[in-house]
């Protein structure tokens, strides 16, 4: 039974409450003659990431094959160097990829596992086992993938990592018991009866070694960086009884199933926590909390729930308005679900809100419209309090116009030795440390509002990079080539709302003169550390040549004159007062 009665939008997820994410269906495998296997790796070459990488398998033709992507959605082929592609004449079979996450090792690590249980293994008993690291994936460091394997019976050290291109005579690829299929816009998770007999091996094992424990309600804490007031949730589960369970500081992977085995009620954050419901018993309650309200139909979650019989709620207890930062508060729905009396938002929440909005504009991170949709009538309802708290909106520094949820102009650049600045600076900050003498390389620039173009100068003969669009990267990294200029413009919409002005900071200590909207500016040879960007909103520059007409539209702060009611980069008049 799944109830989402407890969200701010229900409707948002009724479709999802409605579908079978079971498929009733005979798995088997195909064979690839000559293809070859190439590791997981990022955008950039020698970068692995976790789950928006490229790799798998392309067969003789140099064709990808679909069936052996990383992940539905992302991945596929790139063309490694000949001299780097090993050749093995053996018939292996591959087992996909292997993920350091938690919630994905519990499904996408061993989606093809089944196949080693089957009667196909009959043919391909002496085969090799072949599987792709990704993230920071390793036997030693994932210990508690090592002993579900363990558990399920399969022998992690027979399992081969692969690690640089290598082509094989045959490929056997299995097909997945976990896997996604798009419908729409929108990818949902499936899942077959090879994949609930290994979740039930677990929870057999689980209950077959039970010990009693006095620990019957769990709340599974995520305690992620970026993620703002999980600890004031927390802190509620705990008045109702709930034992908190770190999740970065998990016990070993017996004991936590035997927590999971006995409890009676399991409550966490929508994601790798709360896939650990896979392991309760049937008709145990579980509570779980969207981290971001788009989020509300976790496409993993919902087939983990029809995996075994939980009684699953959701509850909406976040306001999180920017893509992948969570900000949890304790919601009215989530007092609702405990009887509790509902008087209002607290100086908790609003805190938490506060923070995340903050740091999530001055990391240039966008917002996303849709959420207020999903939020419904309580998000209203929330920013109308909190505006009548203006001793919290001062005392946290707001920018002006931060109502508006528009991100600041944000920059990065690389340099030599260092590599990419420590996060992006924001407008009118020097890109990296002005003492250090470390050539800038690359450029990078993101402003919400507007598209930007931008281009790099290497030298007199190799002249200007392609122009580039924002946020992509402009320059070189891997081989040691400094920029000596830049050309920085808005699109046609930008530059009626802004002048955008841009220096570099040279060497011998001095900065270039400021150049604009396009204009090319040059070191003239010096060697640069670091980059300056900044708006100057063209409203602004035209009420210095005008009479103000409407004096109570103006607001006094910090020595200077702003109009009201504009948003953040707009409208500071270059007035000094008198």
């Amino acid at each position: 039974m799944v109830n989402f009665d407890y969200l701010y939008n229900p409707d948002f997820a009724k479709e999802a409450v409605d579908k079978n994410y079971f498929v009733d269906k005979k798995l088997g495998f195909r064979i690839i003659d000559n293809g070859t296997i190439l590791p997981t790796r990022g955008s950039e070459a020698g970068k692995p990431v976790v789950i928006g990488g490229i790799g798998g398998i392309v067969d003789s033709k140099g064709e990808f094959i679909k069936e052996s992507h990383i992940h539905l959605g992302t991945g596929g082929a790139y063309t490694p160097t000949p001299e780097s592609i090993q050749h093995r004449s053996e018939t292996i079979i591959y087992l996909g990829t292997f993920f350091d996450i938690w919630g994905h090792a519990i499904t996408d690590n061993i989606r093809r596992l089944w196949f080693l249980k089957s009667e196909f293994m009959n043919q391909f008993k002496n085969c090799p086992l072949i599987y792709l690291p990704a993230g920071r994936y390793t036997p030693e460091k994932c210990k508690d993938f090592k002993r579900l394997l363990e558990i399920l019976e399969f022998d992690i050290e027979k399992f081969q990592p692969i690690t640089q291109p290598t082509r094989f005579d045959r490929i056997i690829l299995p097909d997945e018991s976990f896997y996604g299929e798009k419908l729409g816009a929108t990818i949902f998770r499936r899942f077959t009866n090879e994949y609930r007999e290994m979740m039930e091996r677990v929870r057999h094992f689980a209950l077959k070694n039970r010990t009693p424990t006095s620990r019957k309600k769990l709340y599974f804490f995520y305690g992620q960086r970026g993620q703002v007031g999980e600890e004031r949730l927390a802190e509620y589960f705990k008045s109702k009884g709930y034992e908190i369970i770190p999740h970065e500081q998990r016990a070993d992977f017996d004991d936590e199933i035997n927590l999971l085995i006995n409890a009676e009620s399991f409550a966490a954050p929508l994601g790798s926590c709360s896939h650990n419901s896979v392991f309760l018993r049937d008709g145990t309650e579980a509570i779980f909390i969207p981290r971001i309200g788009i989020d509300a139909i976790n496409s993993y979650q919902l087939a983990l729930n029809q995996v075994n019989s939980i009684n699953a709620t959701y509850v909406d207890s976040t306001f999180s308005l920017f893509l992948r930062t969570p900000c949890f508060i304790v919601s009215e729905q989530l007092k609702r679900l405990f009887n509790d009396k509902f008087c209002g938002y607290e100086d908790g929440d609003f805190k938490s809100f506060l923070t995340q909005t903050k740091n999530s504009l001055n990391e240039g991170r966008t917002f996303l419209p849709g959420q207020i949709k999903t939020y419904g009538i309580f998000f209203s309802n929330f920013m109308a309090q909190l505006k009548q708290r203006k001793d919290l909106i001062d005392a946290f520094n707001m920018p002006l116009g931060w109502e508006t949820f528009q991100a600041s102009l944000s920059y990065q650049t690389h340099v030599h030795r260092n590599g990419w600045s420590d996060g992006w600076k924001m407008e009118n900050k020097p890109s990296n440390p002005l003492d250090q003498k470390l050539e800038v390389l690359a450029i990078k620039v993101n402003y919400p509002g507007h598209k930007i173009y931008y281009q790099v100068y290497f030298n007199d003969e190799e002249g200007w990079s392609p122009e580039i669009l924002s946020p992509e990267m402009a320059g070189t990294v891997g081989i040691r080539k400094p920029i000596y200029g830049m050309r920085v413009r808005f699109d046609e919409a930008g530059a009626k709302e802004f002048n955008i002005l841009y220096r570099m900071h040279k060497f011998d200590g001095t900065w270039t003169p400021w150049a604009k909207n396009g204009e090319a500016i040059y070191s003239h040879k010096q060697r640069l550390n670091a980059i300056q960007i900044k708006l100057e909103p063209i409203k602004s520059v035209e009420a210095n040549s005008k009479q103000i007409d409407n004096p109570q539209a103006l607001l006094l702060k910090d020595d200077a004159i702003y109009l009201q009611g504009q948003r953040q980069n707009l409208m500071q008049l270059k007035c000094k007062l008198t």
